[in-house]
């Protein structure tokens, strides 16, 4: 079993980590957060998966830590995630302090 690290508020995410099913299978990592423009409302998450990037929203997250985040998800709805929207209005995708710059 995976380390479960320290319970951490979602800007404290670092890029990378595992994101988790419910069973505990690893389906991506952590690529980037959506949340409010004016900042601390969390909607959800972007996950890179072999499949390409895929959203999921924050009802679906249930644990945040600073070694993975653990989602509510079972593993076929998991794999059935839709690929990320583009940013829509008053929402935006936020590139978090430690994520690389674009190159």
């Amino acid at each position: 079993m995976a380390e479960e690290g320290v319970p951490v508020a979602y800007s404290a995410l670092r890029k990378g980590v595992p994101v988790r099913s419910r069973s505990g299978r690893r389906f991506g990592t952590l690529e980037s957060v959506l949340d409010d423009p004016k900042g601390g409302i969390l909607h959800g998450i972007v996950v890179a998966t072999g499949a390409g990037p895929r959203f999921v929203a924050r009802d679906d997250i249930e644990r945040m830590t600073t070694t993975q985040v653990t989602c509510s998800l079972t593993d076929e709805q998991a794999g059935a995630l839709r690929p990320a929207p583009g940013a829509g209005a008053g929402r935006r995708w936020r590139k978090m302090p430690w994520s690389a710059p674009d190159v």
